[in-house]
């Protein structure tokens, strides 16, 4: 809202852009929703009002119906009056947190699908790259998990690789 002249020196009123007032309603919603998903102990630490915090409570408890989106709502119009950027930050922490998790996740998959239908080479490169792994251990456990693998037994050995490559890349 802006104060501007006109004419006759009158202060003439500028309505507020609808479609920025729209994007800051999604965005704060969005962040409402990215909230509810962190664990509840982190809002404490967002120096976020004690209202702020009890009705995020209240939401994170309601089932998935009506009421629970018209509190989301609520939420959002909360988290409109208040300083955010602590909360921004805190969701973006808690993303980047959870990518990274996913991406060792796949790297000791792909390291444990490529040993197991894979050469020897790739348990030489293997051990290049990440040379504290007991290779007596890990040949072992190769050997063990292909033969449950042709003989179709349970994946015992298979899950002892997986473990074992975690522990392996997670060290390093």
């Amino acid at each position: 809202m802006i104060d501007i002249l006109n004419d006759n020196d009158l202060p003439e009123y500028e309505r507020p852009n609808k479609s920025k007032l729209k994007r800051e309603a999604q965005a704060s919603l969005k962040l409402a929703k990215d909230l509810v998903e962190l664990n509840a102990s982190v809002w404490k630490s967002l120096s976020l009002p004690d209202e702020l915090i009890e009705e995020l409570h209240h939401l994170k408890d309601m089932p998935q119906f009506g009421a629970k989106k018209r509190q989301l709502k609520l939420v959002a119009k909360l988290l409109r009056q208040v300083d955010v950027s602590g909360a921004e930050r805190a969701v973006a922490d808690a993303v980047k947190q959870h990518a990274d998790v996913n991406a060792a996740f796949h790297k000791v998959e792909y390291w444990r699908d490529r040993l197991l239908s894979g050469q020897r080479d790739d348990l030489t490169e293997f051990l290049k790259l990440y040379p504290d792994a007991n290779a007596q251990q890990m040949n072992q456990l190769l050997r063990n998990a292909k033969q449950e693998i042709l003989t179709g037994k349970s994946a015992k050995y298979s899950k002892l690789l997986f473990k074992l490559l975690r522990e392996i890349t997670t060290e390093a």
